[in-house]
């Protein structure tokens, strides 16, 4: 009796040190989650953006080319923060650290809480209409990932000896 309730004990044990090592060594960065919300940081043309404006406003296309190009300003600006702090997020891993390994999928996780808080804290006090329901959600992911990036790229760590 007391075998098997010690053999239970141990594969239970391996069980929960495999799940553990095996969620450790996931790619992070790989499962970001979807902060895009409202924006829409892969319509990236300027037809795809003079079609969204023309979508909520009546204006002359005069009007609807300008509004239309700083939107796709606003997008291919959110795409490159965003793109920058995913790159700030794989180096940061790629890295070769010591006495950091075990709290790295923190660090990562935190740095999306991060992004993900100053999004809501923007959108919490900003309100906008007419075509800035286009560019506002681009202009705060864009600070957002900026933000992010900046964070992880200043990570002061100690590199490992070789």
């Amino acid at each position: 009796m007391i075998k098997i309730v010690c053999k239970n004990v141990i594969w239970g044990f391996l069980a929960v040190l495999t799940t553990i090592l095996v969620s450790g060594t996931i790619q992070t960065w790989a499962a970001n989650p979807n902060l895009d919300g409202n924006s829409h940081p892969t319509r990236l043309t300027v037809n795809e953006c003079i079609a969204d404006v023309k979508e909520i406003t009546d204006w002359d296309e005069k009007k609807v080319l300008d509004a239309a190009r700083k939107i796709c300003e606003s997008r291919q600006s959110h795409a490159k923060q965003k793109a920058r702090f995913l790159a700030s997020l794989k180096k940061l891993q790629e890295q070769n650290y010591r006495r950091f390994d075990e709290h790295l999928p923190t660090a990562i996780e935190d740095s999306w809480t991060i992004v993900k808080s100053c999004i809501d804290f923007k959108e919490g006090f900003t309100s906008s209409h007419n075509v800035a329901v286009l560019s506002v959600p681009e202009n705060v992911r864009s600070s957002c990932y900026s933000l992010g990036a900046s964070l992880v790229e200043s990570a002061p760590l100690i590199k490992r000896s070789e």
